[in-house]
């Protein structure tokens, strides 16, 4: 493919989407990038780009666009739902929001329901059957003698993300929880540090939606996962919120369910483009994808896991 071939056509018609100056690189033999394609009306994918329209630019000079891959890779959703001994006034919410997220889910999404009160455990394994789900839900019921164990199922999702070595989706896990009492054991520094850089492996993204539990004095009660929960959130691009009212989860995971679902259009819905870039970069490039199909907006990553 004639690289100068662009330079003219870019003239009339560039879209500039993304400039990274990230870490130091060293370029692979034939790095790679992904990128969304969505038409600018609508927000709707667009599928048929073809190579001839999308070209990598390094450092201002244009390198050479080698292959585009269509990749479908959907999201897969893990709820894990705090029936610990804190949860009982909040249950009821708790397992109407659970409902309504899964209203808003597109019907080919997997998602799991599990619970973390007294140990992590699931209701109900990935599967798309809404009447399962369903039938999970209504199993959840408090442990009026356990304690939440909100980092142990976090560790232990991460490390079924770990052992999946054919996974081919972006894992997403919604903590609905309380600031109860924390049991989790693996709250040291070595077992925490091995979760997130599973989790960071493997592209997973945690939201958080936590019931307050506030004092007479206005003091929040329970353990240390309302922290927790927002630096993980903050970490793998999550989110993180708390609920001063249990009526609260009935409005949040629903919104969030919308949000996830507009990303799972997009990752399941792009492009990765193999280019050759040229032959001297920086040790810190400025990377621009650009096209010469108008009316299109494009969301670049490194690695397909859009926010």
């Amino acid at each position: 493919m004639n690289v100068n071939t662009y330079r003219n056509a870019f003239s009339s018609a560039l879209t500039l989407t993304l400039v990274l100056f990230g870490a130091p690189v060293t370029f692979a033999q034939s790095p790679s990038l992904f990128v969304s394609f969505t038409d600018a009306n609508d927000g709707t994918p667009v599928t048929d780009i073809t190579a001839d329209e999308v070209v990598i630019e390094v450092d201002g000079v244009h390198g050479e666009t080698l292959n585009l891959e269509p990749i479908d890779w959907p999201v897969r959703v893990t709820i894990f739902v705090d029936n610990g001994v804190a949860s009982v006034p909040a249950l009821a919410d708790m397992r109407e929001g659970v409902t309504l997220f899964l209203e808003e889910m597109p019907p080919d999404v997997e998602v799991a329901i599990g619970t973390i009160g007294g140990r992590p455990q699931f209701q109900a394994r990935h599967t798309t059957d809404r009447a399962e789900l369903a039938d999970a839900i209504g199993t959840i019921a408090p442990d009026m003698e356990g304690a939440a164990m909100f980092v142990d199922a976090l560790y232990e999702e991460a490390e079924r993300m770990h052992e999946d070595e054919e996974g081919q989706y972006f894992p997403i896990v919604v903590m609905v929880a309380t600031n109860g009492p924390e049991g989790s054991s693996r709250v040291r520094e070595r077992p925490f540090r091995e979760m997130m850089e599973r989790l960071f492996a493997n592209s997973a993204t945690v939201h958080t939606k936590m019931w307050a539990i506030i004092s007479a004095g206005g003091i929040a009660q329970g353990g240390d996962q309302g922290q927790l929960g927002q630096s993980i959130g903050e970490a793998t691009g999550g989110t993180f919120e708390a609920l001063t009212s249990s009526n609260g989860f009935r409005t949040l995971l629903p919104a969030l369910a919308q949000d996830i679902a507009r990303k799972h259009r997009l990752v399941s819905s792009q492009y990765r483009v193999t280019f050759a870039p040229p032959e001297e970069a920086s040790d810190q490039p400025a990377i621009r994808v650009l096209t010469t199909r108008s009316g299109v907006n494009m969301t670049p990553t490194m690695n397909g896991n859009i926010p």
